[in-house]
């Protein structure tokens, strides 16, 4: 890999934040590089060798590819520059500059972080697919996801979380999938919008007062209100403040069913991270096992607040955090305050 990348002109960094630390033990078939190209300019390469990989890496520059012709986007996405795509002894190779940011996305003052995601999710809003011939247009490339999507896909979610066994967790899904099928109606209202499914600070970077979408492998048509659960939830832990005022942004400013309609997308998401812990057990041992059952725990309490749409206690919060950097390892911590950490 790395003599290919060099005979390219590219010249890999000593440090590697994109392999190592929690998320490049989940990561398949691909591998994530920073390097100098022969410019002399830093780059973020994707490269892959095997064919789940190379799909992945193919799908995702045609997805940024398409984002940028879309004549029925209102306003454009920004996305790092590509400087290399291509193939060589069996590498499927893709180049994007390196987007610096003066500081993590989180040290912004709480207004800034307020206006920098609201402007982001409402430029995904404005890729709305609102005719048939739209639809058409992004069908057979973008997954477009359905309200009955999301119900089976929960389903799903629910059966592979029951392998656990844990009946409570078990009972709590169960009311969670009774609370999204028994509003089915109100989330039909909000589909056909392009959505970023893992839309949080690791998968977007921060310049000039603009934030530039970093990982467009999690891009599909579903509900408006996807892309915003993820990043809420997310903040349950990074910022609460934030997480607050942009719930309370959606109540005061968009209604009482689009707010309803968030928290329908909560649950939805939360029972998708119970999903991905679970799966993930198998992979894992030792410290970072134990912390996968404490992220299952923590999930599981934040999934019953939503469901009664209850104030999340802070000191419950942070003693999960405190647990959580206890179990930490080194190259994840040392990771995290490269991505997440202010």
């Amino acid at each position: 890999m790395e003599s290919t990348l060099k005979f390219l002109g590219f010249t890999l960094d000593a440090e590697q934040p994109h392999m190592s630390g929690e998320r490049f033990l989940m990561m398949k078939d691909k591998s994530v590089l920073v390097a100098t190209d022969e410019k002399g300019r830093k780059v973020i390469v994707k490269i892959a060798d095997i064919p789940g990989g190379q799909k992945e890496i193919e799908h995702e520059k045609q997805t940024r590819d398409l984002l940028k012709s879309m004549v029925f986007a209102n306003d454009k996405i920004l996305f790092p520059t590509e400087t290399y795509f291509g193939k060589k002894n069996g590498y499927l190779i893709w180049a994007t500059e390196f987007v610096p940011q003066e500081k993590v996305y989180v040290a912004h003052t709480l207004e800034e972080q307020f206006f920098l995601i609201l402007k982001a999710l409402e430029e995904q809003e404005a890729f709305h697919a609102t005719t048939f011939e739209h639809l058409k247009s992004v069908d057979g490339f973008f997954p477009v996801y359905t309200t009955q999507t999301y119900l089976k896909k929960f389903e799903e979610f629910k059966k592979k979380v029951s392998t656990h066994n844990d009946k409570n967790i078990i009972e709590t899904l169960e009311k969670a999938e009774q609370f999204l099928v028994a509003n089915k109606k109100t989330l039909n209202k909000y589909v056909n919008y392009l959505t970023h499914t893992d839309f949080v600070p690791h998968n977007f970077r921060v310049r000039d007062k603009s934030i530039y979408m970093l990982d467009l492998s999690a891009v599909h048509f579903g509900n408006k209100y996807e892309g915003w659960a993820r990043f809420l939830n997310y903040m349950v832990i990074h910022n609460p403040k934030l997480e607050k005022f942009l719930a309370d942004y959606v109540r005061e400013n968009r209604g009482e069913e689009e707010y309803f309609c968030l928290r329908l997308m909560r649950v939805y998401k939360l029972g998708f991270l119970l999903d991905f812990y679970v799966r993930s057990l198998n992979k894992t041992e030792g410290n970072l096992k134990e912390l996968t059952l404490e992220r299952i725990d923590f999930w599981h309490q934040i999934l019953k607040y939503i469901l009664n749409d209850e104030k999340i206690p802070e000191n419950f919060v942070e003693e999960y955090k405190k647990k959580r950097d206890d179990l930490r390892s080194e190259d994840e911590k040392k990771r995290q305050r490269e991505f997440a950490i202010a």
